[in-house]
Protein backbone atom coordinates (compact mmCIF):
# COMPACT_ATOMS: atom_id res chain seq x y z
CA UNK A 1 0.00 0.00 0.00
CA UNK A 2 1.57 3.22 -0.80
CA UNK A 3 1.81 5.81 1.77
CA UNK A 4 0.24 9.43 0.76
CA UNK A 5 1.85 11.08 3.94
CA UNK A 6 5.21 10.86 5.88
CA UNK A 7 6.94 12.42 8.94
CA UNK A 8 10.56 12.06 8.92
CA UNK A 9 10.97 11.85 12.53
CA UNK A 10 14.43 13.52 13.39
CA UNK A 11 16.85 14.74 15.79
CA UNK A 12 19.66 17.39 15.20
CA UNK A 13 22.41 16.31 13.58
CA UNK A 14 21.14 12.61 12.89
CA UNK A 15 21.64 12.91 9.13
CA UNK A 16 17.84 13.96 8.66
CA UNK A 17 19.00 16.18 5.55
CA UNK A 18 20.90 13.57 4.23
CA UNK A 19 18.11 11.75 4.42
CA UNK A 20 15.56 14.28 3.32
CA UNK A 21 18.24 14.81 0.14
CA UNK A 22 17.58 11.60 -1.10
CA UNK A 23 14.21 11.20 -0.81
CA UNK A 24 13.08 14.22 -2.63
CA UNK A 25 15.84 13.55 -5.57
CA UNK A 26 13.80 10.66 -6.28
CA UNK A 27 10.85 12.98 -7.30
CA UNK A 28 7.69 10.55 -5.84
CA UNK A 29 7.74 10.66 -2.27
CA UNK A 30 7.21 14.31 -1.75
CA UNK A 31 9.62 17.03 -0.58
CA UNK A 32 10.08 15.84 3.40
CA UNK A 33 12.07 19.19 3.94
CA UNK A 34 12.75 21.31 7.03
CA UNK A 35 9.68 23.85 6.88
CA UNK A 36 9.35 24.10 10.90
CA UNK A 37 12.51 25.38 11.74
CA UNK A 38 11.77 28.44 13.49
CA UNK A 39 14.86 30.42 12.30
CA UNK A 40 14.09 29.64 8.57
CA UNK A 41 10.45 29.96 8.08
CA UNK A 42 11.63 33.01 6.41
CA UNK A 43 13.89 31.25 3.83
CA UNK A 44 10.68 29.78 3.12
CA UNK A 45 8.66 32.59 2.70
CA UNK A 46 10.86 33.53 0.13
CA UNK A 47 11.48 30.58 -1.75
CA UNK A 48 7.85 29.62 -2.05
CA UNK A 49 7.19 33.55 -2.46
CA UNK A 50 4.85 33.85 0.12
CA UNK A 51 5.64 36.91 1.53
CA UNK A 52 7.47 37.59 5.08
CA UNK A 53 3.81 39.13 5.84
CA UNK A 54 1.62 36.08 5.33
CA UNK A 55 -0.73 34.62 7.91
CA UNK A 56 0.14 30.89 9.26
CA UNK A 57 -2.78 29.63 7.14
CA UNK A 58 -1.28 30.89 4.09
CA UNK A 59 2.57 29.44 5.22
CA UNK A 60 0.70 25.92 6.44
CA UNK A 61 -0.87 25.68 2.45
CA UNK A 62 2.15 26.85 0.96
CA UNK A 63 4.44 24.01 2.55
CA UNK A 64 2.51 21.08 2.02
CA UNK A 65 1.48 21.97 -1.21
CA UNK A 66 5.36 22.20 -2.24
CA UNK A 67 6.04 19.14 0.13
CA UNK A 68 3.83 16.60 -1.90
CA UNK A 69 4.76 15.51 -5.66
CA UNK A 70 2.69 15.33 -8.57
CA UNK A 71 1.25 11.62 -7.39
CA UNK A 72 0.10 13.17 -4.22
CA UNK A 73 2.60 11.48 -1.54
CA UNK A 74 3.78 14.70 0.98
CA UNK A 75 6.90 14.80 2.94
CA UNK A 76 7.96 16.97 5.93
CA UNK A 77 11.39 16.50 8.32
CA UNK A 78 10.54 17.14 11.79
CA UNK A 79 12.43 17.86 14.87
CA UNK A 80 11.08 17.15 18.33
CA UNK A 81 12.59 20.02 19.17
CA UNK A 82 10.17 22.11 16.65
CA UNK A 83 6.71 20.13 17.29
CA UNK A 84 5.98 22.21 20.23
CA UNK A 85 7.66 25.75 18.94
CA UNK A 86 4.89 24.76 15.87
CA UNK A 87 2.29 23.96 18.37
CA UNK A 88 2.58 27.60 19.86
CA UNK A 89 2.68 29.11 16.79
CA UNK A 90 -0.74 27.79 15.67
CA UNK A 91 -2.24 28.13 19.00
CA UNK A 92 -2.72 24.63 19.28
CA UNK A 93 -4.33 23.42 22.43
CA UNK A 94 -4.29 20.07 24.68
CA UNK A 95 -0.85 18.27 24.02
CA UNK A 96 1.77 20.28 21.31
CA UNK A 97 2.05 16.41 19.20
CA UNK A 98 -1.13 16.82 18.34
CA UNK A 99 -0.13 19.70 15.54
CA UNK A 100 1.51 16.83 14.25
CA UNK A 101 -1.92 14.98 13.97
CA UNK A 102 -3.84 18.14 12.65
CA UNK A 103 -0.89 18.90 9.63
CA UNK A 104 -0.15 15.55 8.91
CA UNK A 105 -3.23 13.06 9.40
CA UNK A 106 -2.76 9.16 8.89
CA UNK A 107 1.29 10.11 8.75
CA UNK A 108 2.89 7.15 8.69
CA UNK A 109 7.06 7.74 10.35
CA UNK A 110 10.58 7.55 9.02
CA UNK A 111 12.49 7.98 12.36
CA UNK A 112 16.46 8.75 11.60
CA UNK A 113 18.33 8.09 14.65
CA UNK A 114 22.62 8.12 15.16
CA UNK A 115 24.08 5.16 16.99
CA UNK A 116 26.82 7.07 18.35
CA UNK A 117 25.37 10.18 20.32
CA UNK A 118 28.69 11.32 21.48
CA UNK A 119 29.36 11.82 17.72
CA UNK A 120 26.25 13.58 17.64
CA UNK A 121 26.81 15.45 19.95
CA UNK A 122 29.82 16.79 19.27
CA UNK A 123 28.51 18.23 15.42
CA UNK A 124 25.34 19.62 17.45
CA UNK A 125 28.09 21.68 19.25
CA UNK A 126 29.94 22.73 16.45
CA UNK A 127 27.06 23.20 14.22
CA UNK A 128 25.73 25.97 17.34
CA UNK A 129 29.14 27.46 17.21
CA UNK A 130 29.08 28.28 13.94
CA UNK A 131 25.94 28.52 12.53
CA UNK A 132 26.43 26.02 9.95
CA UNK A 133 24.16 23.63 9.79
CA UNK A 134 24.74 21.95 6.09
CA UNK A 135 27.39 22.76 4.06
CA UNK A 136 27.03 22.69 -0.11
CA UNK A 137 30.07 23.04 -2.48
CA UNK A 138 30.80 26.98 -1.51
CA UNK A 139 28.85 27.56 1.14
CA UNK A 140 30.61 29.29 4.40
CA UNK A 141 29.25 28.91 8.36
CA UNK A 142 27.03 31.62 9.45
CA UNK A 143 29.51 33.04 12.26
CA UNK A 144 32.79 33.53 10.97
CA UNK A 145 34.55 31.98 14.24
CA UNK A 146 37.93 30.11 14.57
CA UNK A 147 36.51 26.72 14.97
CA UNK A 148 40.26 25.52 15.87
CA UNK A 149 40.14 27.37 18.67
CA UNK A 150 36.86 26.22 19.98
CA UNK A 151 37.25 23.36 23.03
CA UNK A 152 33.70 21.88 24.01
CA UNK A 153 33.85 20.97 27.79
CA UNK A 154 32.83 17.49 29.01
CA UNK A 155 29.55 19.05 30.89
CA UNK A 156 28.59 20.37 27.35
CA UNK A 157 29.09 17.40 25.22
CA UNK A 158 27.43 15.28 28.26
CA UNK A 159 24.40 18.57 27.81
CA UNK A 160 23.79 17.49 24.61
CA UNK A 161 23.97 13.89 24.81
CA UNK A 162 21.04 14.61 27.20
CA UNK A 163 19.08 16.80 25.06
CA UNK A 164 19.40 14.14 21.81
CA UNK A 165 18.51 11.67 24.02
CA UNK A 166 15.49 13.77 25.71
CA UNK A 167 14.32 14.53 21.80
CA UNK A 168 14.56 10.85 20.35
CA UNK A 169 12.18 9.45 23.48
CA UNK A 170 9.67 12.33 22.81
CA UNK A 171 9.33 10.89 19.12
CA UNK A 172 9.27 7.02 20.18
CA UNK A 173 6.33 8.27 23.24
CA UNK A 174 4.56 9.67 20.34
CA UNK A 175 5.08 7.06 17.81
CA UNK A 176 4.19 4.39 20.54
CA UNK A 177 0.92 5.50 21.94
CA UNK A 178 -0.35 6.27 18.20
CA UNK A 179 0.83 2.81 17.55
CA UNK A 180 2.68 4.24 14.43
CA UNK A 181 4.01 2.41 11.18
CA UNK A 182 7.05 3.42 11.57
CA UNK A 183 10.75 2.62 9.26
CA UNK A 184 13.67 2.98 11.48
CA UNK A 185 17.05 4.52 9.60
CA UNK A 186 20.41 4.54 11.38
CA UNK A 187 22.86 7.39 10.08
CA UNK A 188 25.59 5.25 10.15
CA UNK A 189 24.10 2.96 7.56
CA UNK A 190 23.07 5.95 5.61
CA UNK A 191 26.07 6.82 5.67
CA UNK A 192 27.66 3.77 4.32
CA UNK A 193 25.19 2.69 2.14
CA UNK A 194 23.10 5.68 0.94
CA UNK A 195 21.36 4.70 -2.36
CA UNK A 196 20.41 1.37 -0.57
CA UNK A 197 18.46 2.48 2.71
CA UNK A 198 17.46 5.39 0.61
CA UNK A 199 15.86 2.29 -1.76
CA UNK A 200 14.35 0.81 1.45
CA UNK A 201 12.50 3.51 2.61
CA UNK A 202 11.00 4.28 -0.76
CA UNK A 203 10.05 0.48 -0.40
CA UNK A 204 8.40 0.95 3.16
CA UNK A 205 6.70 3.97 1.60
CA UNK A 206 5.05 1.66 -1.16
CA UNK A 207 7.43 3.55 -3.87
CA UNK A 208 9.91 1.34 -6.40
CA UNK A 209 13.02 0.97 -4.53
CA UNK A 210 14.88 0.93 -8.02
CA UNK A 211 14.34 4.53 -8.15
CA UNK A 212 17.11 4.86 -5.42
CA UNK A 213 20.00 3.31 -8.18
CA UNK A 214 20.01 6.30 -10.13
CA UNK A 215 20.24 8.77 -7.35
CA UNK A 216 22.83 11.46 -7.48
CA UNK A 217 25.63 11.37 -5.18
CA UNK A 218 24.49 14.30 -2.15
CA UNK A 219 25.73 17.55 -2.68
CA UNK A 220 25.40 17.64 0.73
CA UNK A 221 29.42 18.13 2.21
CA UNK A 222 30.78 15.82 5.31
CA UNK A 223 31.38 18.60 8.04
CA UNK A 224 33.37 16.47 10.31
CA UNK A 225 37.24 16.61 10.04
CA UNK A 226 40.26 15.73 12.29
CA UNK A 227 38.86 18.75 14.48
CA UNK A 228 35.88 16.48 15.51
CA UNK A 229 37.87 13.33 15.88
CA UNK A 230 40.37 15.28 18.61
CA UNK A 231 37.59 16.69 20.23
CA UNK A 232 36.11 13.11 20.88
CA UNK A 233 39.63 12.33 21.84
CA UNK A 234 39.39 14.90 24.78
CA UNK A 235 36.04 14.08 25.90
CA UNK A 236 36.52 10.59 26.18
CA UNK A 237 39.71 10.90 27.70
CA UNK A 238 38.20 12.98 30.62
CA UNK A 239 35.85 10.17 31.52
CA UNK A 240 32.81 8.92 30.12
CA UNK A 241 29.71 10.48 31.72
CA UNK A 242 27.00 8.19 32.80
CA UNK A 243 25.04 6.87 29.86
CA UNK A 244 22.11 8.93 28.72
CA UNK A 245 19.22 6.35 28.61
CA UNK A 246 17.57 6.68 25.18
Amino acid sequence: MRAATYVIAATPRSGSSLLAEGLTDTGVVGRPLEYFASAFTWLWKDELALGQDCTWGQYIEGVLAYGTTPNGVRGVKLHWEQVRWLADALGVSGPPDTVVDVLYPGAVYVNIVRADRRAQALSLFRAMATDEWCRFPGSQPGNHVDVAALVPTPEEIRQLEAAVAAQQAGWESYLRVRDARVHTVWYEQLDEDYRGEIGKVLEFLGADPERARSLPDSRLERQSDELNVRWRELIDRAGRPEEVAS
